[in-house]
């Protein structure tokens, strides 16, 4: 068996297999080495069972490992022909053919005359449903060949304008899905993206967009908002799931703010953010704390200590389409690094 490259610098190149135990990973004495922060130091291994089969396990990589467009959840036998994705590495398995016979035993039978087709099977109307079902087997066969490579160009081609694509790839089995707009997953790494106007709406609208994606991961070096920068953002989706994390730092947070307004952080943890906000207001030096966190499916902030200090909450994410379930930091210095989960509905 061997395994050859189909995508990168090092298209065509073959790696043998010979029974030995083959690693895959981003330290350079991998025998398949990728050199991309995708890729766990010890990525994945292929190896023999017990039972003499080739085996491929993910050693519990952070971004796993793609077997014919599916994260794999537990030990693959690979008979040949399967597609391999590591990172941003695509390679096909493939067996060594094995030598023909030289010559069939001397007592070998002559083989069997073929069957003469019955009458319906020569019949016209049979030609022409065995013509048509062979036509759409060559629509079908053509739509997976071809429609992949459409997508990704015209999904490249839109987020290019937000900002540089560095890795794209994407699966749909049945391809011609992808006329619908739906796919079972897609990978997307950008160095940065600057979104469009129009606050959180314009991020329900993306939200609620992937529903049309089985699984979605996306990586954003640098995310410029209207107010705001964000830094490594992370958004993982499966199913209606959505998990997603980036950093910010507080001087970000205090160039978006009015230059009356101070913010200093208390606390983070798994129940949100609690800031001291403090304001000159008619020359007296105010003080507030306020807490940021998921409220019944939206993102509110809540002042603290107040009487009735539910009823001054503000909500400042809200939309019908997406419930978001916990929304949390951990602070360390005068950085935050910001967690959310969330359900389309």
């Amino acid at each position: 068996m061997r395994l050859i490259y189909t995508s990168g610098s090092r298209e065509g190149q073959a790696v043998d297999f010979d029974g030995a135990r083959l690693t895959i990973g981003r330290e350079h004495d991998n025998d398949i080495f990728v050199e991309d922060d995708r890729v766990s130091r010890r990525h994945a291994v292929i190896e023999l069972d017990h039972d003499g089969r080739v085996v491929l396990r993910d050693l519990n990589s952070r971004n796993g490992t793609f077997v014919d467009g599916v994260r794999l959840a537990e030990p693959r036998v690979l008979a040949g022909g399967e597609q391999l994705r590591f990172g941003p590495e695509h390679l096909v398995v493939e067996r060594e053919p094995q030598p023909p016979p030289s010559s069939p035993p001397p007592s070998s039978p002559p083989p069997p005359r073929a069957p003469k087709l019955p009458a319906w099977a020569r019949s016209r109307g049979f030609r022409v449903a065995a013509g048509a079902a062979l036509l759409i087997v060559l629509v079908l066969v053509a739509a997976q060949i071809f429609l992949p490579g459409i997508a990704e160009s015209s999904l490249r081609s839109d987020l290019a304008k937000h900002g540089p694509v560095r890795h794209l790839s994407l699966s749909s089995s049945p391809a011609i899905k992808l006329l619908w707009h739906r796919a079972d997953s897609v990978d997307v790494a950008m160095d940065s993206y600057r979104s469009e106007p129009g606050g959180h709406t314009s991020v329900a609208n993306f939200l609620s967009d992937t529903r049309r994606v089985g699984k979605l991961d996306v990586s954003v070096g640098l995310l410029k908002a209207q107010l705001v920068s964000l830094h490594d953002v992370r958004l993982h989706k499966d199913g209606n799931d959505l998990a997603g994390s980036a950093r910010i730092t507080q001087r970000e947070v205090t160039d978006a703010l009015p230059n009356f307004v101070g913010i200093r952080p208390l606390s983070a943890g798994q129940n949100g953010i609690v800031l001291r906000a403090s304001a000159t207001v008619l020359g007296q030096r105010v003080r507030i704390h306020l807490r940021i966190l998921a409220d019944q499916g939206r993102v509110v902030v809540r002042p603290e200590g107040l009487p009735f200090g539910s009823l001054a909450t503000i909500t400042v994410f809200k939309d019908s389409r997406v419930y978001v379930k916990s929304l949390g930091a951990r602070l360390r210095g005068n950085q935050y690094t910001l967690t959310a989960t969330a359900a389309l509905k």
